[in-house]
């Protein structure tokens, strides 16, 4: 099976919570990985990923770490630059043989995390079924509206499944530094993206920006089959995770 590549971008401002999310992703994995490989992606003005985390997941995954080259900052720029820098790791190591061809990248974030240990598989699984349906260069929770009066519109958030084609990559990196600077990339292409090919997967959840999640709420999300959930700003679907898991 081709792997996908687990990207994992942070900044100086949710750096704790990549590390700890990043500690999660090792012990909740049985043995080293046949099925994805990580990416830690940080800033250019934040530090790498301490050494004891990098151990431990590269017990279970093949890890690399990447510093971005680019100087954004702020929002949207920076985390634009941050997804930027990602996609263009992607095509640049792999098509240049030091990184595997992988079949999609996912572009996660540190207020994320996963509900289940066999998490990677079901990704796979996911990513396999809407591409069989109809090939598609992105796939994620949909969220927002075409209703006229919605307050933001339909798109993909940006924790979601990229399609690593080669001519998939480069398409989204001619396009990408045309978006609209007062937007973030997943809301501005939202029409390109459609045109394109997406898909809505709701085996990935995002309930943006959430103060706290009960252990009652961490059930109900399992019972629901959601594999992935983002806007966790508490770490409490990790410490209800670790509960429920026994890690």
């Amino acid at each position: 099976m081709t792997k996908i590549l687990i990207a994992l971008q942070y900044w100086s401002g949710d750096r704790e919570h990549a590390k700890a999310l990043g500690q999660y992703l090792a012990d909740i994995e049985a043995q080293h990985s046949a099925l994805a490989d990580i990416l830690l992606v940080n800033r250019f003005d934040c530090p790498n990923f301490p050494d004891n985390i990098r151990q431990a997941l590269a017990r279970k995954f093949n890890v690399f770490q990447y510093r971005t080259r680019t100087r954004q900052t702020g929002w949207p720029s920076g985390c634009n630059g941050l997804w930027t820098s990602t996609i263009e790791w992607v095509r640049s190591m792999s098509y240049a043989g030091k990184a595997p061809h992988y079949k999609c990248v996912f572009t996660c974030e540190a207020d994320g995390a996963p509900l289940c240990k066999d998490w990677i598989i079901r990704l796979h699984s996911a990513w396999d079924r809407v591409n069989s349906i109809s090939p598609v260069v992105i796939a994620g929770p949909m969220v927002g509206s075409d209703a006229p009066d919605a307050p933001i519109a339909t798109h993909i958030n940006g924790n979601c499944l990229v399609s690593c084609r080669r001519d998939v990559l480069d398409w989204i990196l001619k396009t990408v530094p045309t978006v609209h600077p007062m937007a973030g990339w997943d809301y501005a292409m939202r029409h390109e993206f459609r045109k394109h090919g997406w898909a809505g997967l709701p085996e990935i959840q995002s309930i943006y920006n959430t103060p706290h999640f009960t252990a009652e709420e961490y059930r109900e999300f399992v019972g629901k089959h959601w594999v992935w959930i983002h806007g966790d700003k508490s770490g409490d679907l990790i410490r209800h995770g670790r509960k429920a898991l026994d890690v």
